[in-house]
């Protein structure tokens, strides 16, 4: 992955055979960890699913995707997607070199004034917007299936407003940025982007958080480590709570050596465990929530098991 940040920290792992480096767009503790396996430790932030989303960039110019989290942003490649408005309207037809701009007194959906050169140039019609967007609606169904992030829209009102009537993605924001996406980079769609999602996000969480509290009682919850850890092992784990603040290893780091033997410092088991927890967790397709948010007190961890 090519971040688009400069990065801020550095992840190293070292073993006989060779050796991967990755730049981190986050700071990091200083931590060093010494064992027959790697531990993901506060990189595990990066990876917690609740901060995942989405941009789409509205313009006739160029469509544009992407895909953040709190701290990194990527442009997602687009084959089968008209990234144009060229791309979609018949290019035999004369076209202006045209931007639509609201008028004064449109509201959402109301009518655009168009600019361009020429007396006798053809302006965008609300027929070509339409078959244009849901051209991009439609080839992004492949791109998106499965997909459960949130999607910020960004774009001039008319674009936002058209795009909403074909849009075919659930988990598109009602919020939107207007403003003319041509003229913003990719960092500053990330930057106005994530106040919109941060607040999604925070909703979201609660509701998860509330499904585990309700869940008492049923056998399908569990804030003892020793039960989360064995059920991730078993790929039963649907959604995992980490506390985060502070990070378990980042007390660690706190400690006269940032040095860990693994497996050999009762100290740090209960660190080992919450990592091996949650890349199990990870790898059985289960959700992991690096969360400040209360769930259960005095607890490193929660669980909501899938049976």
């Amino acid at each position: 992955m090519a971040w688009q940040y400069m990065s801020d920290g550095l992840a190293m792992f070292l073993r006989p055979d060779g050796h991967r480096t990755f730049r981190v767009p986050a700071p990091m503790v200083e931590l060093a960890t010494v064992g027959s396996r790697t531990v993901m430790g506060p990189m595990l932030r990066l990876f917690a699913g609740d901060e995942r989303f989405l941009v789409l960039a509205l313009s006739q110019r160029e469509i544009r995707l992407m895909e953040g989290s709190r701290n990194v942003v990527e442009q997602v490649q687009l084959t089968d997607v008209p990234t144009s408005l060229k791309d979609a309207v018949d290019p035999q037809e004369p076209r202006s070199n045209t931007m639509a701009r609201p008028a004064a007194n449109a509201g959402r959906g109301g009518p655009a004034v168009f600019y361009g050169h020429g007396a006798g140039d053809r302006h965008l019609k609300k027929d070509e917007l339409l078959r244009f967007l849901r051209q991009v609606s439609n080839g992004l169904r492949d791109v998106l299936a499965g997909e459960t992030a949130p999607m910020v829209l960004f774009g001039l009102d008319p674009l936002i407003v058209t795009y909403r009537e074909v849009n075919a993605y659930e988990h598109l924001l009602d919020a939107a940025v207007v403003h003319d996406a041509d003229q913003l980079s990719i960092e500053q769609l990330h930057e106005m982007a994530w106040p919109l999602v941060e607040q999604r996000l925070r909703k979201d969480r609660a509701q998860v958080i509330d499904r585990y509290h309700s869940l008492s009682n049923t056998g399908r919850v569990s804030s003892d480590l020793e039960e989360v850890f064995q059920a991730a092992t078993e790929g039963r784990v649907e959604t995992l709570f980490i506390k985060a603040d502070p990070w378990c290893w980042e007390e660690v780091a706190g400690n006269d050596s940032a040095i860990v033997e693994l497996g050999d410092d009762p100290r740090y088991a209960a660190c080992e465990q919450v990592d091996m927890a949650a890349v199990a967790t990870l790898k059985a397709s289960g959700r992991v929530y690096a969360t400040s948010q209360s769930v259960v007190p005095d607890s490193q961890v929660a669980a909501i098991f899938r049976y």
